[in-house]
């Protein structure tokens, strides 16, 4: 065994370093101290209840909480010890800012890694081992072979495709051996190790994983992005929390015994115990330090104490005061050693510490660490040569007491010592080092700090670890202040390369502050190339979560202003992001006038890859249904161009707004194949945005087609996807499918405070409201409706923009001004709503679709009383819906063509009437559209019986128009298309009359239809 202080390997049979007696004594006793458990069997006993269950195929997450020194990690290790046939794993968060990005995760995959050989790394990684390489290098070392990723524009497609596979591998891992994955102070996780974990605690639920993790809840406020997690956890079921209290009175004194603390008497335990509360910590240290001083231990043991020397004894008050006074006990020296090793960190490296320490405290250091080990201030790390504080506190407690003049110049000692130690490897330890040249500031060299927390954040970029990059761009700013001759050009880099980091975390409005700093710094200098980077940036972050552009077109037109005349690049995408803010500030014509001219600059670039972009990014700027030829010719333009040169992203873009043309157009079979190629890719490449827009499909198909389990489960399958990446509108999303679907299935009332709530909440209120006003209606509060409606109308519906919601606010709008009868307002919504004719009413690309607009223009052809034209629009409704398989769509439209007939009231009406009703009524009541159904029966009602044409025989009224198609010749298929049903029901209907009619065949059936005058 190899002792870690003096690195000599110890004979087999020695309890004791043979160097300095101590190391292996001090490991002894921790293993004791776990061995011995004191209070938490019941916490124990539970947790051990959730290992067995993981065992058996049930993951869960669960935190143990509780103030500084309670048991937690102690716990956990008791945990671990007898969790038999159970793999642990442990990673554990610096208290120090200068830990590595993922730091926990990363200790924990490496210790996996070094436990497996080639074989079994390849069977397990697959897939996964390309993204995890990014963060990882140990695996492209194992892996010499290893194909590089293929490139994502979007960092937060890149970081779902790092989450994705670090889950699947971890999966992948426990089905081999359950895994108890332990992570210890995560109060000290940097941001991006909790987005991890948020990621993480999706998917295991049905997992062989049971992840641990404790932290201290008094270090939590509401800015604490740990605060932020946890409320993320807690929508799981599978998710516990354990909060460990202090111990009583009579396991208090198990764990003084247990100390070594003999000799103790009531009194002396009674103040022990008010003091501590119970705190294990805080009692094994009080314990130790009254062992220091002759009131416990050997010396005290046997003897009764009197009541003056009782009376003379003084409980420390805190655990800090009581580390304190033990520290005290031990030499100047030894305090001054440990006091640098503390501004290393709780764990450090004995020859880094060695290279801080001044000539005078260098030589004796052995000496000191040993001083500091049997004290049990210090304990041997796992590494060889590395030591570690016993407890966290003892090393906050030693870096507080440093006075604040000297930190500064530690901080720079220790810098420079990590340089000079590490200094091949110098990139992996930049985090360490941003943070001691940062803190060493004003003494520092601040651009020597500037560029080392520069680089570290650009580490942390390409590691995809954005918050991390964003604190480390602050650091960096922070620093260049601090320097003597300013430098804005560097300034305004650093802003914009902030405002991109909180961009890719979602935090868009921190990110817009950065990016404004910057264009004001850019164009104050000139940075011509900086003032482009600042202006695209601030649209970004400014469409990204659905903003009005105004702000945005005006620094993109600023920075088109600061080019150089002639064609650039630069200018074709400030163009193209300039279409697009101007379509979010609702100026569609000039919109489309940019839009020209962006596409035109990007042709004349001459280079592909922004011609693609462009013509892609402008498609936004082009809603209006008319100009759907024109959508299409750029679509298969740039589709054509980027596979032809390799651009796999760019063809996926131009292919997702493909798949929004093909079923606005109805053409649901050529779209079902394209969307299986497109899932196909979005498998193959791992892009979590185009899994996301393939999952939103699948759930608008499902709801489509009236399969509303399936798209209920598809639906919440798409929000897990998309609410992994930060920025992306999934909650919106995902509101507006359940919307669809529970106004479908009649269950409106269930949603009505959450579609309140979202309309109060700025700033994307106004997407919302013709969704409330249909609320409204379909519950039946019209008031309410009529208060919404009117409020929208204003200025002929001004507030209906040509944008993504278009075609649903326009349907929202339509069905609830037929529901008022509102005749003068039912033509301006034709009018709107007429372009749409002969194509789907889509929400968004692809997140809803109502189906056939004609259904929709039949209905306000109907409250105007314009009756032919409704009769047209529903007849082509009719044969759309059941083209494409609308069931929900199909029944809509048939309710509306029979309440249209009855409000006619011509020849034939009524009849035709109760044929549509029947139909409508099957199909709403084997999709259990519940609200249809009873509209429809009050439609029925409202015809009375004796309007109803008897039929000989018993036929319904479906039946006997069957039956007349029979006797003229046709065949199932035939009379299927002619009805809009489907060749299944017809041949159902057919068994049915052949039974009522005693008929053997077709015909004896039209034979039957002959006589009771039903052909002809």
């Amino acid at each position: 065994m190899q002792c870690p202080l003096c690195c000599r390997v110890n004979r087999p049979d020695a309890r004791f370093c043979d160097a300095c007696g101590v190391c292996l004594t001090a490991q002894a006793a921790d293993e004791a101290a776990v061995a011995l458990v004191v209070g938490r069997e019941a916490e124990l006993a539970a947790l051990a209840d959730l290992v067995g269950r993981m065992v058996n195929g049930h993951g869960a997450i669960v935190a143990l909480v509780g103030e500084p020194g309670i048991g937690k990690s102690h716990t956990a290790k008791t945990l671990a010890r007898r969790a038999t046939g159970v793999r642990t794993l442990w990673g554990r968060c610096n208290e120090e800012p200068g830990a590595p990005p993922y730091w926990p995760w990363l200790q924990i995959m490496r210790v996996w890694l070094e436990g497996h050989d080639y074989d079994e790394l390849q069977a397990t990684l697959g897939a996964a081992a390309a993204p995890i390489a990014e963060i990882l290098p140990e695996i492209r070392h194992r892996f010499r072979d290893l194909a590089p990723l293929l490139p994502t524009p979007d960092p937060q497609q890149q970081r779902f495709r790092l989450f994705d596979a670090m889950t699947g591998f971890w999966k992948a891992a426990a089905a081999t051996e359950p895994l108890l994955l332990i992570i210890d102070n995560l109060h000290w996780a940097d941001a991006s190790s909790l987005r991890m974990l948020e990621f993480f605690a999706s998917e295991i639920a049905d997992s062989h994983i049971l992840l641990l993790a404790t932290y201290r809840d008094t270090e939590l406020g509401r800015q604490h992005p740990l605060s932020v997690t946890l409320g993320d956890l807690a929508r799981y079921g599978h998710f516990h929390r354990f909060r460990l209290a202090g111990l009583n009175r009579q396991e208090s004194a198990t764990l003084i015994a247990q100390s070594g603390g003999a000799g103790l008497t009531p009194p002396l335990l009674d103040g022990i115990y008010s003091q501590t509360e119970g705190n294990p910590l805080f009692i094994a240290e009080t314990t130790r330090l009254l062992i220091q001083e002759g009131v416990l231990g050997r010396r005290a043991e046997g003897r009764t104490a009197a009541p003056r020397l009782l009376a003379s004894i003084r409980i420390p008050e805190g655990v800090r005061e009581v580390i304190g006074r033990r520290l005290n006990r031990l030499s100047p020296q030894a305090n001054r050693v440990l006091e640098c090793a503390a501004l290393i960190g709780r764990t450090f490296d004995l020859q880094l510490l060695r290279r801080v320490l001044d000539e005078t405290l260098a030589p004796n250091l052995q000496n000191t660490i040993e001083e500091a080990l049997q004290s049990h201030v210090l304990e041997p790390a796992e590494q060889p040569g590395w030591f570690q504080f016993s407890h966290a506190l003892i090393r906050e407690t030693l870096y507080d007491e440093i006075a604040i003049p000297a930190r500064g110049g530690l901080h720079l000692q220790v810098a420079q010592a990590i340089e000079e130690r590490y200094k091949d490897d110098a990139d992996r330890y930049l985090p360490a080092l941003a943070h001691h040249y940062t803190s060493a500031l004003p003494g520092a060299d601040a651009g020597r700090a500037t560029d080392i927390a520069r680089r570290a954040a650009e580490r942390a970029t390409r590691l995809l670890a954005h918050e991390e990059a964003a604190r480390y761009y602050r650091l960096a700013l922070q620093a260049a202040g601090a320097m003597s001759a300013r430098d804005p050009v560097l300034t305004t880099r650093l802003l914009n390369a902030l405002g991109e980091s909180l961009t890719a975390t979602g935090e868009y409005l921190q990110a817009r502050e950065a990016f404004e700093q910057a264009m004001s710094l850019a164009t104050a200098s000139n940075a011509i190339d900086q003032i482009t980077r600042a202006a695209l940036g601030f649209e970004t972050a400014t469409w990204a979560p659905g903003l009005a552009g105004q702000a945005a077109a005006r620094l993109l037109r600023e920075a088109l202003a600061a080019q150089a005349s002639g064609d650039s690049i630069a200018k074709a995408q400030l163009l193209s992001s300039l279409a697009r803010a101007l379509i979010f500030s609702g100026e569609d014509a000039q919109a489309a006038i940019v839009r020209e001219q962006a596409v035109a600059m990007a042709r004349r670039s001459g280079d592909t890859g922004t011609l693609v972009a462009t013509l892609v990014a402008t498609l936004s700027a082009r809603w209006q249904p008319e100009r759907s030829a024109e959508r299409l010719r750029d679509i298969d333009e740039a589709l054509r161009l980027a596979e032809g040169e390799g651009n796999v992203l760019g063809a996926l873009d131009a292919q997702a707004w493909q798949l929004f043309e093909l079923m606005e157009l109805g053409e649901l079979s050529t779209w079902l194949e394209r969307l299986e190629q497109f899932e196909y890719r979005a498998a193959e490449l791992r892009q979590p945005f185009v899994r996301y827009v393939a999952a939103t499909s699948r759930a608008t198909f499902a709801l489509l087609e009236g399969r509303f389990d399936d798209a209920e489960r598809q639906i919440a399958q798409a929000l897990q996807i998309g609410r992994r990446m930060p920025g992306l509108d999934a909650p919106g999303v995902y509101g507006m499918q359940m919307f669809t679907l529970r106004c479908e299935q009649g269950r409106l009332r269930d949603l009505a405070p959450l579609v309140r709530a979202f309309v109060n909440a700025p700033p994307r209120a106004g997407m919302w409201r013709p969704g409330l006003a249909l609320l409204y209606a379909e519950i039946d509060l019209l008031d309410e409706a009529r208060s919404e409606f009117e409020a929208l109308a204003a200025d002929d519906f001004a507030v209906v923009r040509h944008d993504a919601l278009r075609a649903a606010s326009l349907a929202y709008l339509a069905q609830v001004c037929s529901r008022l009868d509102d005749t003068k307002r039912a033509e301006v919504l034709y009018a709107m709503l007429l372009p749409y004719d002969g194509r789907n009413l889509l929400i968004g690309t692809t997140v809803g679709c109502f189906g056939a607009a004609a259904s929709l223009l039949g209905l306000l052809a109907t409250t105007q009383r314009k009756w032919q034209d409704a009769q047209r629009h529903f007849e082509s409704a009719l044969t759309m819906n059941f083209r494409q398989g609308a069931s929900p769509a199909l029944a809509h439209t048939r309710l509306r063509y029979a309440s249209m007939r009855l409000a006619r009231n011509a020849d034939g009406d009524r009849d035709g009437a109760s044929v549509l009703l029947e139909d409508a009524r099957a199909a709403a009541v084997r999709m259990g559209m519940r609200t249809l159904t009873e509209r429809i029966d009050e439609v029925r009602r409202s015809i009375g019986p004796a309007s109803t044409p008897v039929c000989p025989a018993g036929l319904s009224a479906r039946e006997a128009q069957v039956l007349r198609l029979v006797a003229s010749g046709l065949e199932n298929r035939e009379i299927a298309k002619r009805l809009f049903l489907s060749p299944n029901t017809v041949a159902n209907h057919i068994r049915s009359i052949l039974a009522k009619t005693g008929s053997a065949n077709r015909t004896e059936a039209a034979a039957f239809a002959i006589r009771n005058g039903l052909a002809g």
